[in-house]
């Protein structure tokens, strides 16, 4: 009966190792901020590429919508990793969510607001006026800039596209660079002026992956290789950004997704160069204590949270 216990125990063991050899993986659930898009191509690269695959992982797409975030999907544990910005995750964290980042793409902050009529110049020119927001959220930083300067803006909340803006029908939207206002100027629209948020002291970088602290604890290898892995999907997809966009564009055309290829390839022009830091072409693909400092004092400093939230604590290291 021994020798047996010992037979069974042994072949279970050979069974494990002949598992990995011949491609058992371990499964993970990516949930992007939004539907398919070049935002995103660096993933889609990694999973088109065979990237994650190659680091042991079955990597499974699941998009939001409208109706259910990549943070409801991490929260209700039918996501392990999803995409969020830096300023949600700290203020979430702040709020008693224990979220760690396991990969940071943006270094710098890409929101505009954009003026829909052109005797709107200066921030002081929209006291008053009526701007469009995602009902989806990403408007922190919008709403600092409004009680700083007591603009008393009128927020209006929309869902996707620019149609409000395009109609006339408020007087400015906030805008990402590389995503509505790139929709703003398909549509013949030429804005006379654009307000950066980076001019205006918010320079706060944005995307990056999260994970919850239990599931870093327990799956480390695992988080850690998918990171690699979609590092080098976004490499690859810098060096080839025609075959890039056609990965992309077949996913658009799955999800029927209102693009087209040359909005597409400005987006990832625009991501591609918001990954780098100011002034170089380098992609550290990490977070900054600085900007971790920056943006936890902002949320501090304006009531968001109600105490620091440390790079340690962000990045798993306590």
């Amino acid at each position: 009966m021994k020798i047996y216990r010992c037979l069974l125990v042994y072949l279970w063991g050979i069974w494990g190792v002949v598992g990995n050899v011949y491609g058992q993986s371990e499964r993970i659930v990516f949930t992007p901020q939004w539907t398919p898009q070049s935002q995103f191509a660096g993933y889609y690269v990694a999973q088109a590429k065979g990237f994650y695959q190659e680091e042991g992982l079955e990597v499974v797409f699941d998009h939001p919508s409208a109706s259910s975030s990549a943070l409801n999907r991490l929260e209700e544990g039918s996501s392990h990793i999803i995409g969020l910005q830096l300023i949600q995750a700290i203020k979430l964290i702040g709020d008693g969510v224990p979220l760690v980042n396991i990969l940071q793409t943006s270094q710098r902050n890409s929101l505009m607001i954009v003026p829909r009529y052109n005797d709107i110049r200066s921030l002081e020119d929209l006291r008053g006026k009526k701007v469009g927001v995602w009902k989806a959220g990403f408007c922190e930083l919008a709403y600092m800039l409004d009680r700083r300067e007591k603009l008393n803006i009128e927020w209006i909340p929309f869902i996707n596209y620019v149609n409000l803006f395009v109609s006339g029908a408020i007087d400015a939207t906030v805008a990402m660079s590389f995503n509505e206002y790139l929709q703003i100027l398909a549509c013949g629209i030429q804005p006379q002026h654009v307000f950066y948020f980076s001019d205006f002291g918010y320079d706060i970088p944005e995307d990056g992956l999260y994970v919850t602290a239990d599931y870093y604890r327990t799956h480390q290898k695992a988080v850690q290789a998918f990171a690699r892995a979609s590092v080098k999907g976004w490499k690859w997809a810098a060096q080839h950004p025609q075959e890039t966009l056609d990965i992309v564009m077949r996913l658009v055309r799955k999800y029927h997704v209102a693009t087209n290829r040359l909005q597409q390839q400005r987006m990832l022009e625009n991501v591609l160069e918001l990954q780098c830091e100011r002034h170089t072409t380098t992609r550290p693909f990490r977070l900054q204590p600085e900007h971790v400092e920056k943006a936890s004092a902002l949320l501090l400093d304006d009531g968001y949270i109600h105490r620091p939230v440390t790079y340690q604590e962000i990045t798993g290291a306590l």
